[in-house]
């Protein structure tokens, strides 16, 4: 669930990691996640085949997940569509969900990414959007971007969850196909935050839409 804007800057958009004390071995397990072979950070969306590809870093965590094909992926990897009402109460796509579970470095581990705008359905792909924490469902071709992670390392007694808004960065949504929990999305996006980047290409299948209230 998306928090609100000024929630997460009292949080400083982060909880630390509860840990044992680790040794340099499995700290360097704990800091990098990665599944697939080694790539290289993409630099533009990969195309309409599910994948997704995300290589960078976020916080004190390192990433290279490299997953060129959904099908047969040792991993789950879905998107989720979230509706609200505007003043006449039609529906608008104001936020979608790309969550990632897999197990990396033999640890189980969840990242969800949410992009948020006024409404994804009012404008004509494909489209670059800038990011901006500055608003929690910007107008135009602007959106917010939140990056959450977590997992528990249950042998080292170590718990990550970590969460934040993106300080800068593009989002180019390419595709959006079929309506509400059904059909794909995807694009590119790269983010900064505290000086540090992540870059990411995907298409997944959407599987779960939300209705506000």
């Amino acid at each position: 669930m998306r928090l609100k804007v000024a929630t997460l800057a009292l949080l400083l958009a982060a909880t630390p990691a509860f840990a044992q004390t680790l040794s340099a071995e499995d700290q360097a397990i704990n800091l990098n996640a990665t599944l697939g072979e080694t790539a290289e950070a993409p630099t533009a969306w990969l195309g309409a085949t599910p994948h997704f590809v995300m290589v960078g870093a976020f916080g004190d965590y390192s990433f290279n997940v490299n997953l060129p094909a959904l099908e047969g992926a040792a991993a789950e990897i879905v998107g989720k569509r979230e509706y609200g009402h505007d003043d006449a109460g039609a529906l608008r796509l104001i936020d979608f969900e790309v969550a990632v579970n897999a197990v990396m470095n033999d640890i189980e581990r969840t990242v969800e990414l949410e992009f948020a705008n006024a409404d994804f359905n009012a404008h004509t792909l494909p489209l670059s959007f800038a990011l901006s924490p500055d608003e929690e469902f910007p107008e135009g071709a602007k959106a917010s971007l939140e990056v959450q992670f977590e997992w528990e390392w249950v042998e080292k007694s170590t718990i990550v969850n970590e969460e934040g808004l993106v300080d800068s960065g593009t989002l180019d949504l390419a595709l959006n196909e079929g309506t509400a929990a059904n059909g794909l999305i995807g694009g590119f996006a790269t983010l900064t935050r505290d000086g540090k980047t992540l870059a990411l290409s995907f298409t997944v299948p959407v599987t779960e839409a939300e209705i506000d209230d």
